[in-house]
């Protein structure tokens, strides 16, 4: 869960980076609706697994991870479908955290369509 955490932390600084490097207005607004809810969905994972687990030692400096930054917006959100799958598939977790994700995951697809505008 902690990798998905920094994964959606750099989905944000990918959007935002993308965001000030282009001179076209249009990209411009596309960039920052790209970045939206990706802080709500950072904090909901903290909150509701981490937070809840009282393991507040993962919340450091390290946890925007340069190397999961991808300025192609649709492979990063695609990496992520991916993740997420992958977690729901193979850790346990609850319903309510499986409903979270789900939603997380039908965001990023969201985004990947808009991505190809």
């Amino acid at each position: 869960m902690y990798e998905l955490l920094q994964h959606l932390i750099a989905l944000k600084y990918s959007c935002k980076i993308n965001h000030w490097a282009t001179d076209d207005y249009s990209r411009h607004l596309l960039f920052d609706r790209l970045s939206q809810d990706i802080d709500d969905w950072v904090d909901a994972i903290a909150e509701r697994y981490f937070m809840f687990r009282a393991e507040y030692n993962v919340f450091g400096a390290n946890i925007l991870n340069s190397k999961f930054i991808e300025l192609d917006i649709t492979k990063k959100c695609m990496q992520l479908i991916e993740l997420i799958e992958k977690i729901i598939a193979d850790q346990e977790v609850n319903q309510g955290m499986a409903s979270l994700l789900t939603d997380i995951e039908s965001g990023l697809l969201n985004k990947v369509a808009l991505s190809k505008l």
